[in-house]
């Protein structure tokens, strides 16, 4: 156990005066146990903890008559290190694994001059508790190190210990009697002192009470002085307070109405802006709206003649044509303007990408539509599963699905549109969107969407665009948003989200949520024919 007390003196303007450092260590040194431990020297296996005492005295008259050890500070397993400063000490202590180590730094002159005791206690390399305690009285006229004089504690027990301390309290009572009386004999010569003393201090009081006087005449004057010096740098700085609050009520004043102005300009501008933008916005629409009209009033007057009384036969008829009419090879957008030549509404063709026969539109809104389903009549059972839903069913000349793949190997290399048609209470309506496309198994044919425009109705998040970037779900594959499998709830197959706003592959001829529905925001209708076709861009 080493402890050193370092005696410093600082000459430095404003440097913190530290009379001297007092400084504690034990290191843990690493033993086997064959080797031999000197009955002299305590080897720790383990510290648990350090702490250094200040032995003052508690007499009166600051003679040692009853010593007593004041903590200075401690560190232990509990609370392994410490940092403080108090009574005129800077206390550092730190509990580490192989050393312990207390700092002391001193400011009081009396502090330097006390003596001071560290105190280790823990296990030894066979296990037993042990003590070890080094003690330290600094030299008043010696600069620098001072190392300890009293070395190290022998190892004993902790009943020993006990014993020991036991005995130096007897001989420090045998002493402090023997040292009662020749304090009493000092206690009465110093009272007789202090007699003395007083007798010439109320002498030397009588004397300097006349220039006590004068002096405080002098004060007065200076306090007089002070007080209208420091009322005057108040005034100076309540004054100068008070513009500089001014100027800044003045300055957040401009400010802000330079910014309310520049608001309003810019709210201004926006909402030009804004309205400039669904000026053009509904001009768009309506003239896809007066487009899509004059379109279909020229194929319905075209084809008047060839019109038959029910949907479920158009195509059937139709079809029938191409022994007369020549039939197209491939399916493409302004085959119905042609002047030259004239094909039947509705031909089933091979095409070439899908390598299988499809359901062409040839003559609404310039042509070119492939359908991707068609549904006239309650033929054909529209509740499957996911793998009919991805290679398709039923026949192009009646009711059918083409077939999630067979819709997106269409889709998603090159944009197209999706035009839906509806015959609803005898009335022939549509729904169309400016871009259309379905993503592939892996993101379970999630749907991608344009912009509405058509005769059917459909307010923002309404119709198919509530469904825009859902998946696809079947009753045996749920995706949808709900916790229940909407497909199930709706008898049908749908992107839908939780659940539908449109349902067109519904129970037929059901005038409800589970059939056959689409959904405009102010009403639901239910159409009595659909079709659902899509054309390249």
């Amino acid at each position: 156990l080493d402890l050193t007390f370092d005696r410093q003196q600082f000459t430095a303007p404003r440097a913190r005066r530290v009379c001297g450092v007092l400084t504690c260590e034990e290191s843990i040194v690493s033993t086997t146990p064959g080797e031999d431990q000197s009955d002299s020297t305590v080897v720790f296996k383990t510290v648990t903890n350090m702490t250094v005492f200040e032995r003052i005295s508690a007499g009166s008259t600051g003679i040692s008559r009853d010593k007593r050890d004041v903590l200075v500070g401690s560190v232990s397993s509990q609370s392994p290190s410490l940092n403080q400063v108090a009574n005129g000490r800077k206390v550092d202590g730190l509990l580490e694994a192989a050393r312990a180590t207390l700092r002391v730094e001193l400011v009081k002159q009396e502090d330097c001059l006390a003596e001071f005791t560290c105190q280790v206690r823990g296990l030894d390399t066979q296990g037993r508790e042990v003590v070890s305690v080094s003690s330290i009285v600094p030299s008043p006229n010696q600069l620098g190190h001072q190392v300890s004089s009293s070395g190290f504690m022998p190892v004993m027990s902790m009943q020993l210990l006990s014993s020991l301390q036991q005995l130096i309290t007897q001989s420090f009572k045998s002493l402090e009697k023997s040292m009662e009386d020749k304090l009493l004999q000092v206690d009465d010569r110093i009272t007789q002192l202090q007699k003395d003393f007083n007798a010439r201090t109320d002498s030397f009081e009588n004397r300097m009470e006349d220039k006590i006087d004068n002096n405080n005449n002098l004060n007065k004057l200076m306090q007089l002085d002070f007080k209208v010096s420091a009322e005057l740098a108040q005034f100076r700085a309540e004054a100068k307070s008070d513009i500089m609050d001014s100027l800044d009520t003045m300055t957040q004043r401009i400010h802000a109405e330079h910014m309310e102005a520049l608001g309003n300009v810019s709210e201004r501008f926006e909402r030009v802006l804004s309205n400039t933008s669904d000026l053009l916005t509904s001009m768009e629409s309506e003239f896809y709206l007066l487009k899509s009209y004059n379109q279909s009033s020229l194929f319905t007057l075209r084809n008047k003649t060839e019109e038959v009384t029910s949907p479920e036969n158009t195509s059937r008829c139709v079809l029938s044509d191409t022994n007369v009419l020549k039939k197209p090879t491939t399916c493409y957008s302004g085959m119905g303007d042609s002047k030259n030549q004239t094909y039947p509404p509705y031909v089933i063709i091979t095409h070439d990408t899908l390598a299988r026969e499809i359901l062409c539109d040839t003559k609404t809104f310039g042509g070119g539509w492939i359908v991707i389903q068609r549904r006239a009549s309650a033929a054909g059972n529209f509740y499957r599963g996911w793998n009919d839903y991805k290679k398709g069913f039923g026949d192009p000349s009646g009711n059918f699905w083409l077939g999630n793949d067979a819709i997106h190997n269409l889709t998603y290399k090159y944009p197209h549109e999706l035009r839906i048609e509806m015959r609803v209470k005898g009335q022939d309506v549509f729904a169309q969107y400016t871009s259309f496309r379905i993503e592939a198994e892996s993101d379970n044919y999630r749907l991608r969407l344009g912009s509405y425009f058509g005769t059917v109705g459909e307010r923002p998040n309404y119709g198919l665009s509530y469904h825009n970037n859902y998946q696809f779900s079947t009753f045996d594959r749920d995706n949808d948003d709900n916790s229940k499998n909407c497909a199930v709830e709706y008898h049908g197959a749908w992107w839908y989200r939780s659940c539908h706003e449109s349902n067109l592959n519904g129970l037929w001829g059901e005038r409800s949520h589970r059939g056959v529905i689409w959904d405009t925001g102010p009403a639901d209708v239910y159409p009595t024919f659909t079709e659902l076709k899509v054309r390249r861009i």
